[in-house]
């Protein structure tokens, strides 16, 4: 298991984060997205999107990291 992380601006916002839960190469099992500027924290147990697209252009991350905001965040409504 490994954890990466995306980042880009939000408008009225602030900075964004989000974070997979990878499995092998590039598969997600878990994602979140965090806004600390607006302090946001969104999951999603089932993510919409099941394969990362270009891995290689994310930053790993502890998992202590991706665990925490886990367990404050909640799940993103549609």
């Amino acid at each position: 298991m490994k954890y990466l992380e995306t980042t880009q601006i939000i408008p009225d916002k602030g900075m964004s984060y989000t974070m997979y839960e990878i499995e092998g190469e590039d598969k997600i099992l878990r994602m979140l997205t965090s806004i600390p500027q607006a302090n946001e924290i969104y999951i999603y147990p089932k993510p919409p999107v099941k394969k990362l697209y270009k891995p290689e252009l994310c930053r790993e991350i502890e998992s202590k990291l991706f665990l925490e905001l886990w367990n404050k965040g909640e799940i993103k409504k549609k």
